[in-house]
Parts: structure tokens; C-alpha cells; sequence
């Protein structure tokens, strides 16, 4: 355990040892105020929950004896206390043992690192140093404490030094939830609810070509096209799916990346649609021409819209060669069920050659699509039939009711509550362990997210949902390693959200060049802001904070931020003032926060930070 030394022993020791010190200490002591220390950044820093302690010391020419040692102990104190950090010596040229060697004619620069864990309340908290110098032939490689030194070499106290007052604790206000997965919901409340709209492509590529055979068969442009008649007709729907396939032939992996690209492409076509069908909702609906993109920016928080890469399409290839005239269509379908390795699979049927061409030419190009699903719903039962079911008694509840009854609901407890039930009546259902887990991590609970999502790994272990949460659990951990693992998977797997998510992995490593490389497509977003913002990009940050949609407490708080370090005072002001009347609570954050430290003293910033 660290320990310090008491202002009355050190006082006591000190009147003690300047009677029996070397001349040369003495003058080292009397001189001592000509060293240069200086915090790097002053205030120092706090790094994934970490206060880091990083200074430099210059010593200047003359002043360092041959036969002298200084001991050196920066301490951390705020009002629950003190943290005495790693030491590090000083030495004259004429000293052996360990220590960094300072010419005393030419002087020496010396580097300090170190860091300990941060606790609420050290924002106020001092660093400070008091170096102890000592004459000797060797320096103590043993001492631990200044105390060591004072005790055993007569060690003389030299003037303390505060190397930073504060602590800028702005890097932990990362966005850290991230995007949770949750499970497409299945449940449909009528027959007849799902409208499609596929779209084809040439084997191996994701390229749009409506003049495509296949795409002209199946009138696939027209089909598309009638999506935005339905949704004009009967509004958005309740969730939109986006699935991208590949046939089964060929490289495994570049199936799943060229499903992927096909999933993106018509992720693209469905976005250019919403917009068409939102703007003109937004005329049906009289909205303001200023007003336009906030209206569809509410309607769009509504829609669950999901993407997945699901690789090859072994199922549909299945029902395919089951509905066809292919001889050994049953031989194909045994190979399918028994074989589970992939390749040897694909190598078994490539071997049946007369049958392998039928398929090229029959089944495989039906394969090679992405398809946009529009999920609507009309009650069976009502959605206050659901919930009073799933509260009093979800075992009359399908796994789908159960699963859609937590959807619907705005609490997330009770979220939590029905995918537990949910896991317990439906084991074998990935989904459900998904679903608990990724709620159980939003609520911060850790443990139990992790219990679900072992689970869900064990039944579903490539699905991109699964690992995308499993990666927000590795996050919270600060196990970054696994975490970026299970994000690129996610990714390769077809993941949107993972993708989101590997910024936050940057930012809480403190990679803040790297997390703005990958917020590249971002746009007025919180993160981009703070990314901006630790890069020195204020002006960038401030763009980007005015045109967030959700002007949040934590948006006009970043803001505040952004304008006290232009010196701003009254755009600073105004945007605090703005966030705490939007969270009370940030009076108290401000009020310690090194951010505003030029303006603790202002009577304005008293005002508005005063606890009533």
C-alpha cells in the first residue's frame, strides 16, 4: 500500500537534516526554484478511466552536483485524499545505480510518466512534487517513499511544486452505449403483411443492372417501384428487412462479402426511396419547408430497419431443388443435411457433373439476389392484450408474441423481463439469449449480459446481431482486443451496427486519428463532435454539434465546451446554461470541470452552476 509523509514529520526532519546536509545539497536546495517542470497537457488528462500523469523537468546548466541524488515522487491529494505515484531518481555524474543521469555542467531534461485510477471528485484534486535530494556514492534502488530517503540517506526536502491544478476528466464523455442488436421481430399480427421487392444479379457481382435477365423475368424495377405506392397507401411500415444471398458455389468467404455488397446496394435503394416517399408525406402533412428533414428524421426513429449478409443461401436452395425436376434432386438434399462441412459439401455436388449443370443453370441464378421486406401489422390481439399477457401470463403467449411484446414496450426492465421469459420457455430460440443480453448490457448490467450472450454465441455463433453485442460486452470490459475481434466479425458478417461501433472502440483507446477515420461517413453525430473536438478541431466540432438533430443536454453541454476553448465567454455561457436546464444535474459537473476553469471566478457562471 502507498503511503506519504506527514507535513509534521517532513517539517521535523527537514529542520533536522539542514544542519547536517552537504553544501552542495544546500545549493541545490536554494536553487532549486530555477528547474522547469511543466504537465503535458496542464491539467493533466484522464484516459479510459485512467488519470495520466506525464511531465517534463529541465535542469538547467551548473546546477547539478557530481555527488547528489534527487528523489522524485509526484502526489496526487483531493478531498478524500492523497495517492503518492511511482518514483523516479535523479543522479550526479559521480553516482552509480539506477537513475537518470544529469551532466552537471550541461544540465539534462527528464521525462515523467504514470498514471493511477480515477475516482468522482479528483477534478479538483493537485498534483504536486517535492523532490528530496541526498549526497551519496549510490543511489537507494530500495526507497519507495520520500520518507525512505529523508530517513535513511538524510535526505533534504527541496521547494514543492505544483504541477497541476485539476484534472480534465472531458475524455470519458465518449457515447459509449453504442448500437445494441436486437433480433428481427417475426411476429406478424395478420396474414398477408409482407411486401417484397427482390433484385438479381450475375454470379460474383453486386452490381445494379435492371436489364438483368433475371431482374426482367420477375419485372424486379416495376416491383421495386411498387413499394413506394404501398407506403404512400398505408403508411410506413413497422419494420423493413434488407437481405443479401449468394448461391452456394465458390468461395465461402467472398460469398458472405459479395452477399454483403448486395445488401448495401439495396440498403441505397431502399434509402432513396424512404426519402421519396417522406418528402411527400411531408407535403401531405402541410410540414414547414424548414421543418422537411426533422419530420423525417422522427418518422425514421419509428422504423426498425435491419441488414444482414446471409452469405450463402442454403435454405431457399434447398426448397428450390425440393420444387424442381433435377433427377437426383433427393441425393442433392441428403448431401445438404449430412454434409457440415461447407466446402466438402460444394466439392460433393460439383462432383454429380450432369446435375451440377441443371443447377447452374436453374437453381444457382434464383440464389443471387437481395431482397427489401416491408412488415406491416393489423391486430389479432391488441398491443395492451400483448403486454397485459406477457406481465400476468407469458406462458399463453408463441415465442413470436412474447418477443413482439417486448419490442413494443418503451421500458426497458420490462424489456428485459419478457426476454427472460422468453429464454426460459424458448431455450433453443438464439434470439430471445440475443435480445436479454443486448437489453441486459443497455442496462448496464454486465454480468448478466454476458450470461445471455454466452449462450446465444453457443446456439448462433456467426450471426451478426450475436457478435455485435458480444463485442459491446468486451468493450465494457476494456478487453479491446476481443472487442475489435468480435466488431470485424459482426462486420464481415453483414453488421451495420458493429460498424458503428468500432469509433467507440477508438475513442475509449484514446485513437482519436483513427476514430475520425472511421467516423468518415458520419455526419452530425455526438461522437464525430467529441472526436473532433480531442483532435483540436473545435470550429469542426461546433459544425457538427449545430446540425445534430437530438439537441441534447450532452450536445449543448460539448458545445460549451467547444466555445471555452475559443475563449468564447458568452457563447459558452449561453450553451451551458441551455444544457442544464435540459439536465440538472450537470450544475455539479460544471462546477468541477477544469473545462470552465477560467470562468469558476465569473459571477454569471456562479449564477447559473448554484445549487438551490
Amino acid at each position: 500500500m502507498r503511503k506519504s509523509l506527514s507535513v509534521m514529520t517532513l517539517s521535523a526532519v527537514l529542520f533536522a537534516v539542514l544542519f547536517t546536509g552537504c553544501n552542495s545539497l544546500s545549493k541545490m536546495k536554494s536553487g532549486s526554484n530555477k528547474v522547469r517542470y511543466q504537465a503535458n497537457p496542464n491539467p493533466i488528462e484522464t484516459m479510459d478511466e485512467k488519470v495520466v500523469v506525464k511531465f517534463t523537468g529541465q535542469i538547467p546548466s551548473g546546477y547539478f552536483k557530481k555527488n547528489c541524488a534527487v528523489f522524485l515522487q509526484p502526489v496526487f491529494s483531493w478531498d478524500l485524499g492523497e495517492i503518492p505515484l511511482e518514483p523516479m531518481t535523479l543522479k550526479g555524474e559521480g553516482v552509480e545505480g539506477d537513475g537518470t543521469l544529469i551532466n552537471c555542467d550541461k544540465g539534462g531534461r527528464f521525462t515523467y510518466t504514470d498514471m493511477f485510477d480515477f475516482k468522482p471528485g479528483m477534478e479538483t484534486g493537485r498534483l504536486t512534487l517535492t523532490p528530496i535530494g541526498y549526497k551519496a556514492d549510490r543511489t537507494n534502488e530500495d526507497a519507495r517513499f520520500m520518507e525512505d530517503i529523508i530517513t535513511t540517506n538524510e535526505g533534504v526536502p527541496f521547494s514543492t511544486v505544483l504541477l497541476s491544478d485539476g484534472v480534465n476528466n472531458t475524455s470519458s464523455w465518449v457515447d459509449i452505449k453504442g448500437n445494441i442488436s436486437i433480433a428481427p421481430i417475426n411476429y406478424n399480427k395478420s396474414e398477408g403483411i409482407v411486401e417484397t421487392a427482390d433484385i438479381y444479379f450475375l454470379n460474383g457481382t453486386s452490381e445494379l443492372d435492371w436489364d438483368f435477365e433475371m431482374n426482367r423475368k420477375f419485372d424486379c424495377y416495376n416491383t421495386y417501384l411498387n413499394l413506394k405506392r404501398i407506403m404512400l397507401e398505408q403508411g410506413l411500415p413497422k419494420q423493413i428487412s434488407i437481405t443479401g444471398w449468394a448461391s452456394p458455389e465458390g468461395e465461402e468467404t467472398n460469398n458472405v462479402g459479395v452477399s454483403k455488397n448486395r445488401a448495401d446496394l439495396a440498403t441505397g435503394l431502399l434509402n432513396k426511396l424512404l426519402d421519396e416517399v417522406l418528402t411527400t408525406m411531408a407535403k401531405r402533412a402541410k410540414v414547414k419547408p424548414q421543418d422537411v428533414e426533422y419530420y423525417k428524421y422522427q418518422q425514421l426513429k419509428k422504423l426498425i430497419i435491419t441488414t444482414r449478409a446471409a452469405g450463402e443461401d442454403w435454405v431457399h436452395f434447398v426448397v428450390m431443388v425440393e420444387g424442381s425436376d433435377i433427377q437426383d434432386k433427393h441425393a442433392i438434399i441428403n448431401i445438404v443435411e449430412t454434409q457440415q462441412n461447407v466446402l466438402k459439401r460444394e466439392q460433393m455436388i460439383r462432383n454429380m457433373a450432369e446435375t451440377y449443370d441443371e443447377l447452374k443453370n436453374e437453381i444457382f441464378p434464383n440464389l443471387r439476389r437481395a431482397q427489401i421486406a416491408l412488415y406491416y401489422s393489423e391486430a389479432r390481439r391488441t398491443d395492451p392484450e400483448l403486454a397485459k399477457l406477457a406481465s400476468l401470463q407469458p406462458a399463453k403467449l408463441s415465442f413470436d408474441e412474447l418477443m413482439y411484446a417486448a419490442y413494443i414496450n418503451y421500458n426497458y426492465d420490462t424489456k428485459l423481463k419478457y426476454y427472460k421469459w422468453a429464454t426460459e420457455n424458448h431455450s433453443q430460440e438464439w434470439a430471445a439469449w440475443n435480445n436479454a443480453g443486448a437489453v441486459a448490457f443497455y442496462l448496464d448490467s454486465i454480468g448478466e449480459a454476458e450470461r445471455y450472450l454466452n449462450v446465444a454465441r453457443d446456439l448462433n455463433p456467426h450471426n451478426p446481431d450475436v457478435l455485435n453485442n458480444t463485442g459491446l460486452l468486451f468493450l465494457a470490459k476494456k478487453d479491446y482486443a476481443l472487442a475489435k475481434y468480435y466488431f470485424n466479425e459482426a462486420i464481415r458478417q453483414g453488421s451495420t451496427d458493429a460498424a458503428a461501433n468500432i469509433p467507440i472502440l477508438n475513442l475509449k483507446q484514446g485513437n482519436y486519428t483513427e476514430a475520425k477515420k472511421a467516423l468518415k461517413n458520419s455526419t452530425c453525430t455526438y461522437n464525430l463532435a467529441f472526436t473532433q473536438l480531442m483532435n483540436d478541431e473545435v470550429g469542426a466540432a461546433l459544425q457538427t454539434l449545430n446540425c445534430c438533430l437530438d439537441q441534447n443536454a450532452d450536445v449543448k453541454y460539448l458545445r460549451a465546451v467547444c466555445y471555452a476553448r475559443r475563449g468564447d465567454r458568452d457563447e459558452c455561457l449561453k450553451a451551458l446554461k441551455a444544457s442544464i436546464d435540459d439536465k440538472y444535474e450537470y450544475k455539479r459537473k460544471a462546477a468541477v470541470d477544469t473545462e470552465f476553469k477560467e470562468y469558476w471566478n465569473d459571477e454569471e457562471f456562479k449564477l447559473i452552476i448554484k445549487l438551490w
